[in-house]
């Protein structure tokens, strides 16, 4: 049994290709990320394989089944079917030579998210912003950050030129800003535990973020940041950091209140993918994928009636409720999404 370690841009374009879903609805800026999450599995004939719950499976060539399901897979019933491994143990056991593509399922929700939100910043404020939003996505801040959030974050940074030998933070001093890279190079030196000597223990370039850290704790910086190139840095002052990490952009509902508000009139719309919705959803859900949200919620929708928006766990969720809220309608995103949901369910 072999593991590839990363997906290349390569197999990701081939995952496109060959209509592989859900790889035909993330795009090209979220590629260099699916290493993360997603792996590819090479399996001999009669090898077995164990699997945690909530695991997407693809098998791109030969056949394994799939248990305790009992489930024969190939590339036929998994290209565009959601197949999740469950509760429990699962094996996946080859019938014959096989490689399997195994996904985390919350990662490609994040993924999908990350996608549509770059088309809304590219489509709202340009190139550059959706560039900003790419690098700051694997920040400490931006991944407490609520997706639906961190565009407004982006539009409130300002840029900064610095020049070589620039020392940006010291170690010791009270954190008031925030710190993307976005051209130039920099280092990171620390004080030493036993001798107090300055030490060099690490360099950053273009993409790279610093100063998070002390600013959602409250601290002082733990590093001093010098500049070795000139450069251009993005900077997101302490009021705009604080402010944006304790203000709720969208309502929620829990899915159990969620349930009450479908009593009273408010109607569920699922923005999950074909295959996801068909496998169960809410009775009486207008079917609006993200990815077609921004063409064809004024089509499908009304502006008099109330929405709650509903995904996998909740993710894509919030950033619908947040786009549908642009455009003017009365929205809630339910909490947890369908991992959540206690109601009925139909198919």
């Amino acid at each position: 049994m072999a593991h590839a370690p990363l997906i290349s841009a390569e197999m990701f374009d081939y995952l496109r290709n060959q209509s592989i879903e859900p790889y035909t609805k993330l795009d090209e800026h979220v590629r260099e990320q699916l290493g993360d999450g997603v792996r590819l599995i090479s399996l001999l004939a009669g090898e077995s394989l164990s699997a945690r719950p909530g695991q997407r499976i693809n098998v791109l060539s030969g056949s394994i089944r799939l248990q305790p399901a009992d489930s024969r897979l190939d590339l036929e019933t998994t290209r565009n079917r959601l197949v999740l491994t469950q509760a429990g143990e699962n094996r996946l056991h080859a019938e014959e030579d096989a490689v399997v593509l195994m996904a985390e399922m919350d990662f490609l929700d994040t993924m999908a998210t990350w996608t549509e939100l770059a088309a809304y910043t590219r489509h709202s404020g340009g190139e550059d912003l959706a560039k900003r939003l790419l690098h700051v996505k694997n920040s400490v801040a931006f991944r407490r950050l609520p997706l639906e959030q961190v565009e407004e974050a982006l539009n409130r940074m300002l840029p900064r030129q610095v020049k070589a030998g620039e020392v940006i933070v010291t170690e010791g001093e009270r954190g008031d800003a925030y710190y993307l890279i976005w051209s130039g190079r920099a280092e990171v030196w620390r004080t030493g535990l036993y001798d107090d000597e300055p030490q060099m223990v690490d360099t950053m370039t273009a993409g790279d973020a610093f100063g998070d850290e002390a600013l959602v704790v409250g601290g002082t910086r733990n590093a001093t940041v010098k500049m070795v190139e000139d450069g251009e840095l993005l900077v997101l002052g302490e009021k705009d950091f604080q402010e944006l990490m304790s203000r709720p952009l969208v309502q929620e509902a829990t899915a159990d209140n969620a349930i009450q508000l479908l009593r009273e009139g408010w109607v569920p719309v699922d923005v999950r993918y074909s295959e996801e919705f068909d496998e169960g959803r809410i009775q009486g859900a207008i079917h609006l994928p993200l990815p077609q949200l921004r063409k064809q919620a004024d089509a499908l929708l009304d502006k008099n009636s109330r929405y709650i928006t509903v995904c996998h766990s909740g993710r894509r969720s919030a950033v619908a409720a947040f786009l549908l809220k642009q455009r003017g309608y009365e929205v809630l995103s339910m909490s947890g999404g369908m991992l959540a949901w206690a109601g009925e369910t139909v198919f």
